[in-house]
């Protein structure tokens, strides 16, 4: 699953990236990527602990949520924190780019949009 957003998100780079370009210049589009970047970062490193949990001892899951909620949020943090301080970044639209595009990446992963099949096909099926 985290390998299905990722590589959503990296479908995701060169539409943001062109557009706030265009929008605002170089700054934008690097704060874009780099707040792009973190959500993959924070998507991959809590699929590695919940994923490898599940796989020994599933009854650790809700701990291991929590572990990789609190490791995530404390490497965003981290990450912000260097970011800041370096002033590399425009970091508005870094932290926006962070919560909508995880936001966003989570709920296409986890509500596919697709189309309901009419009753019609339904039935054509089932016979």
């Amino acid at each position: 699953m985290v390998r299905r957003m990722v590589v959503k998100g990296l479908l995701i780079v060169p539409v943001l990236v062109t557009a706030l370009w265009l929008w605002n210049g170089a700054e934008w589009a690097v704060s874009g990527a780099v707040g792009l970047a973190m959500t993959l970062l924070n998507l991959w490193v809590a699929g590695k602990i919940i994923g490898s949990v599940a796989e020994r001892n599933p009854k650790l899951l809700l701990a291991a949520a929590m572990v990789a909620f609190t490791l995530g949020l404390a490497l965003l943090t981290a990450i912000a924190f260097a970011l800041k301080a370096a002033d590399v970044v425009y970091f508005p639209v870094t932290g926006i780019t962070l919560v909508v595009s995880h936001l966003g990446l989570v709920l296409w992963e986890a509500a596919p949009f697709h189309v309901p099949k009419k009753s019609s096909q339904v039935h054509a099926q089932n016979t």
